[in-house]
């Protein structure tokens, strides 16, 4: 129930940044889910690489005078806003961190035009030392805002899939 509230709660908040409250002037069709797989894949892809630049990139920013739209709630830890979730991954890219989908299990769920849900089966390597890492499987949870620059991610929800 818990996950279930915060899943709501992530819906709304992504709603009220996006402001797809309004009447939308466009529908989710296959161009905006390519564009949602297209940006996941870049964020698998500037993790690995430690490419805390691009990694950035692929994140919602606030509209002006908004909140910022940005969570990575894990079992362990919690990261509310932009500036927290960067700051860890600095410091995360600092020993082995990949990030591996499989690509053939993502799922995309639109819930507005402007609002999708990110399904997908993914295994992360992460330790201090290649010799310390360890591979986990987990099922990633995210949900992407179409925003002024493109679909960005808003929130992550990893799952140990063990």
């Amino acid at each position: 129930m818990r996950l279930h509230n915060l899943l709501v709660t992530l819906f709304f908040a992504a709603a009220a940044v996006t402001g797809c409250a309004t009447v939308p002037s466009h529908t989710f069709d296959d161009n905006d889910r390519q564009a949602v797989k297209d940006v996941f894949l870049r964020q698998a892809a500037a993790a690995t690489a430690h490419d805390i630049v691009a990694f950035e990139g692929v994140f919602a920013s606030p509209p002006t005078g908004q909140p910022d739209p940005i969570v990575f709630v894990a079992r362990a830890y919690q990261f509310w806003g932009k500036p927290a979730l960067i700051d860890h991954f600095k410091e995360t890219f600092k020993g082995v961190w990949k990030f591996e989908p499989d690509v053939a299990s993502i799922r995309i769920v639109p819930l507005t035009s402007d609002v999708a849900q990110l399904y997908a089966n993914t295994q992360i390597t992460l330790g201090a030392s290649e010799d310390k890492a360890k591979t986990v499987p987990f099922l990633v949870y995210e949900v992407v805002v179409r925003t002024p620059e493109g679909w960005r991610i808003a929130s992550i929800v990893p799952i140990v899939a063990q």
